[in-house]
């Protein structure tokens, strides 16, 4: 019998919200017109037996029945008698119903792992239960060396306690993974963080994740620990070739030392005595894998099973939150900041310089002539290039600044604390170190410039963000007007003032 899970549904009919918790054991919940369904939905869109979402090892998953007008899983319709696993969180269409659904996933493998552990410990207490008696029973029919019943004694007392600690560490670990995802801002923060917890606890000598690159045209290896990438004269390494075979096949692969020495070419190292492959997944799609080997004598024997389900299936959900949350702050070429996010922060700054009086700001970029390296080299190039700026942008910010992408080639650093005087100053700095770049893309060494517009925050902009930026971007069309690959500066006598009222309704729009 499977452990059973809460679901939480929220869905609006006309203009009535509703709400429902449900719990899902090993009975499905039926989801339909008809009054028979566990949950009910009486839009016309959906079929009197339209879809059900029942129990797996892996966690709840979604089934359509044959509907009529189809059943959807964040955007991705399924097809007749698909099914697909749910998410911790997620959106439902069945038909043109559309439904939240919400579950607390980490709790259910934990509790998977925790129930095991219960087990295991009951079954270990009770084979040292039956020892202890069939020891007396010995002792008082002959006269067999006491000592050599304490010390075997010994020896499970000591094998139940290193079991109990790995036990502790293990759980620990599952639960340090499960908080991770709320205190790290971008999925591969996550990995910087989760590699190294989760070597130390295995005992592992090193790792790194692999990842398909952002047009998925190739994996990367990303979150490196104490791994250094072979040399390309060295030939392909063991670790690098069975990582990408079993992210390409989405195997899982616990190898031991018997297992390892099989293997001739590419070799594993010799003092290698074990290697985990683990794909991280999440809804049946495979994000990354996870690499570790080590060098104890007895490799990765002690890991069980059901740890290193829970561990694969809880380490996915937390890279999919991750990825997910990374999206919506981060621009997802540059890693820079979105241009939501970036608006959110402008705001803030704009309130800070406004009650405590502190100057505040914006310096606005726009690359040279970039529609040119796109037409002439390639989108590639162009996507190369924009990378190569965002690090540099990286590079030159201080801790207070927020460096921003608006869209296409716009980049924005809003800096704290710091006069308009002093932007300029610091604007002069990006300015030429932009042009000193020359990014090798293609074997070809590109000359880029940027035109880049300084504006101060002044009590005129209402705190409004959109009108701090158009501020800098006038500075920057100023700039290109004037020759290009050059620094100017907003003049706040010119601006137009707007009523406040529908500047406020503007923003409001905005939102």
């Amino acid at each position: 019998m499977s452990e059973p899970m809460v679901l939480d549904l929220d869905w609006l009919q006309g203009d009535k919200h509703h709400s429902v918790r449900l719990t899902l054991d090993d009975t499905p919940v039926s989801i339909g017109r008809d009054p028979v369904n566990l949950l009910v939905l009486h839009d016309s869109s959906v079929s009197r037996q339209h879809a059900e979402i029942f129990l797996t090892a892996q966690g709840p998953a979604l089934r359509d029945k044959g509907s009529r007008f189809g059943t959807q899983l964040d955007q991705h319709l399924l097809q007749p008698a698909q099914s697909m696993l749910l998410p911790p969180q997620c959106e439902l269409l069945f038909g043109r119903q559309k439904v939240s659904l919400r579950y607390d996933a980490a709790h259910h493998h934990e509790q998977d792992f925790a129930v095991w552990a219960l087990h295991d410990l009951q079954h270990r207490i009770d084979d040292m239960q039956q020892h202890s008696l069939g020891a007396l029973i010995q002792l008082s029919q002959q006269a067999q060396p006491l000592s050599d019943l304490q010390q075997h004694l010994c020896q499970q007392f000591q094998q139940l306690q290193q079991a109990a600690q790995q036990w502790s560490a293990q759980n620990s670990l599952l639960q340090r993974l499960n908080t991770l995802v709320n205190q790290t801002q971008g999925y591969l923060v996550l990995l910087e963080h989760a590699v190294p917890m989760i070597a130390e606890v295995l005992g592992a000598r090193r790792g790194f994740v692999l990842m398909a690159d952002k047009r998925g045209q190739s994996l990367q290896r990303q979150a490196c620990w104490n791994y250094a990438p072979p040399h390309a004269t060295d030939g392909p390494a063991f670790s690098e070739w069975i990582a990408r075979e079993c992210f390409e096949r989405q195997e899982f692969r616990l190898l031991s030392a018997q297992q390892l020495s099989r293997f001739v070419s590419p070799r594993p190292e010799v003092e290698v005595t074990g290697v985990l492959a683990m794909p991280l997944q999440a809804n049946g799609e495979t994000l990354a894998l996870l690499y570790l080997d080590t060098t104890h004598t007895d490799g990765f024997n002690q890991l069980q099973e059901t740890f290193c389900k829970t561990l694969q299936a809880q380490l996915g959900l937390a890279l999919k939150n991750a990825i997910t949350i990374s999206r919506a702050l981060c621009d997802d070429l540059t890693g820079l900041c979105s241009r939501s996010m970036i608006e959110e922060q402008i705001t803030l700054s704009m309130e800070q310089a406004k009650r405590y009086g502190q100057p505040c700001s914006l310096i606005f970029i726009d690359l040279d002539n970039f529609k040119q390296i796109n037409d002439q080299y390639g989108h590639f190039a162009g996507d190369e290039v924009l990378r190569c700026v965002a690090a540099l942008l990286k590079t030159l910010a201080r801790k207070a600044d927020r460096v921003g992408r608006l869209g296409g080639e716009e980049f924005v650093v809003l800096v704290n604390n710091t006069s308009p005087d002093s932007a300029l100053i610091y604007a002069e700095r990006i300015r030429a170190d932009i042009a000193a770049l020359e990014p090798l893309v293609t074997g070809v060494s590109l000359k880029i410039t940027a035109s880049i517009g300084v504006a101060g925050f002044h009590h005129a902009l209402h705190n409004l963000a959109y009108r701090f930026i158009d501020c800098a971007d006038q500075a920057m069309y100023q700039a290109k007007n004037s020759g290009k690959n050059r620094v100017c500066a907003h003049k706040p006598a010119t601006l137009q003032l707007l009523d406040t009222a529908s500047d406020t309704l503007r923003s409001g729009s905005r939102g």
